[in-house]
């Protein structure tokens, strides 16, 4: 299976990835999805690197969804298209 331009297995953090471009990235699997209040594009959030788990356990889990909004929503106000890879960790 291919792996998506820009995405290696180096992301030690959450990351928000395009459904679209999802098949394409290998070792990731999606904790949790977010679609954009815009333009209803959807992302699926988790890690890279990291064994996926109960995101409960992890601090920050469930502001994970509010902040990709938030980037999402800048994308919009400064029209730009969303990102393939959306790093959540800033």
């Amino acid at each position: 299976m291919p792996t998506m331009v820009g995405v290696t297995n180096n992301f030690d953090y959450p990351v928000a990835i395009r459904d679209k471009d999802l098949p394409d990235v290998q070792a990731f699997r999606v904790e949790a999805h977010e679609l954009c209040t815009m333009c209803g594009e959807g992302f699926g959030i988790g890690y890279l690197r990291r064994p996926a788990g109960d995101l409960s356990r992890i601090v920050g889990a469930n502001e994970w969804p509010g902040k990709l909004t938030q980037i999402l929503a800048k994308d919009h106000r400064q029209d730009r298209s969303h990102k393939h890879v959306i790093e959540l960790d800033n």
